[in-house]
């Protein structure tokens, strides 16, 4: 188990080396880490921001295209503007499970299957504007999409009831420099294809290069260790611990 001090002293170092890395330089999940499967009210907050931003963008698209096109039925109307939300969840979610990959191990194997659930759920609701038009069934869907496209991105839970808010900042501040280093792996990769062969330029990207490498593979480590020091990798282990 990674002790906190050796946490803390292993970003300060990384801090020295790499400043940029901890610089505009965004993970867009997990920014809310609950204990357990259930953490009382703090459950509700992820929810209650989808209602108050993805449920009121729908049905604002939706009063919209029922104004502007009138031979559309209410329900269609509606429908289609729940589509729209669903879309551009399909549009963001990619980038997102992209920095998971090169940022978290154990939360890309859970949530890698994300845009094949929601193309799912986009089908159906094409399906059900188009023929079905049960408004039951939009509800439920729109409910699939929201948990698939925002709640499950924005909040991560499964953490121990050990782990504290120093331990999620840590966490986070590990896969800042995670997916930061790959970025700079593609950079340089991008200004070696454009150099000249056997130049001194091509040589120092070469020795760059490699070092990007080596911090990546060394940091995807160290974060899938901090994951297993203070969190329940999938819901059998967390199941398994309350058995005990």
């Amino acid at each position: 188990m990674i002790q906190d001090k050796q946490t803390a002293i292993f970003l300060e170092q990384l801090k020295l080396l790499y400043p940029a890395a901890f610089k505009h330089n965004y993970i867009f999940y997990g920014m809310m880490k609950t204990k357990g499967m259930l953490d009382e009210l703090k459950e509700l907050v992820p929810w209650i921001l989808a209602a108050m931003i993805f449920l009121s963008i729908s049905m604002s698209l939706g009063s919209y295209i029922a104004s502007a096109w009138p031979q559309i039925s209410e329900f269609r109307a509606h429908g289609l503007g729940v589509l729209a939300v669903m879309l551009f969840f399909m549009l963001v979610t990619p980038f997102i499970i992209k920095q998971m990959k090169h940022s978290s191990i154990s939360l890309y194997k859970q949530l890698c299957n994300t845009p094949i659930k929601l193309a799912g759920i986009i089908l159906l609701q094409a399906v059900n504007i188009a023929y079905i038009e049960s408004a039951f069934l939009q509800s439920v869907l729109f409910f699939f999409a929201i948990s698939f496209g925002f709640v499950r991105f924005y909040k991560e839970n499964l953490f121990r009831e050990h782990s504290d808010n120093l331990q999620f900042h840590y966490l986070q501040e590990i896969r800042r420099i995670c997916f930061w280093s790959y970025k700079q792996i593609l950079k340089t990769k991008c200004q070696l294809f454009f150099s000249r062969r056997r130049s001194e330029k091509s040589y120092l990207l070469k020795q760059n290069l490699k070092q990007l490498k080596a911090l990546h593979d060394k940091t995807m480590r160290f974060e899938n260790q901090l994951c297993k020091s203070f969190k329940h990798i999938n819901l059998e282990t967390y199941l398994d611990d309350l058995m005990k």
